[in-house]
């Protein structure tokens, strides 16, 4: 369970440095795109290996070393890489998804017009009871 907490919070700091640098940002962006335009959700890992390959053969990390040293170090290693990457595709494809639907639901509620109160019918005049049980005349 510890390795697991810690497994977690190194994915969560690899995150970070990733953002740091544009290139994590710019995955992001790509896969909210692709889930904003309902692109099929089978291309959310290819676009993350393709990103964690990418990041790990041309992206230099040598800027951000300093501030998260032991995620730096296991960035270096490609497989952690394609991980992150993999990881920070899939939220950005969930988001670009719910952002849609949100935006749908925000359209729909601005185009219907909201229900006009209907006027009250006028009151009728009381009738007056006959009581003395002959018919009018």
């Amino acid at each position: 369970m510890v390795k697991l907490v810690r497994f977690v919070g190194l994915i969560i700091q690899s995150i970070l440095i990733e953002f740091l640098h544009v290139f994590g940002l710019v995955a992001f962006l790509v896969a909210a795109a692709l889930g904003f335009f309902r692109l099929p959700s089978w291309l959310v890992p290819i676009v993350g290996i393709i990103c964690g390959v990418i990041a790990d053969k041309y992206v230099d990390q040598s800027e951000v070393v300093s501030i998260l040293e032991k995620a730096a170090s296991a960035n270096m290693r490609g497989g952690f890489l394609v991980i992150v990457y993999i990881v920070i595709v899939a939220v950005g494809y969930v988001i670009g998804a719910h952002s849609r639907r949100w935006l749908y639901q925000r359209k729909i509620a601005e185009a219907a017009p909201a229900p006009a109160p209907k006027p009250s019918p006028a009151p009728k005049p009381p009738q007056k009871r006959n009581r003395g049980g002959s018919s009018k005349r």
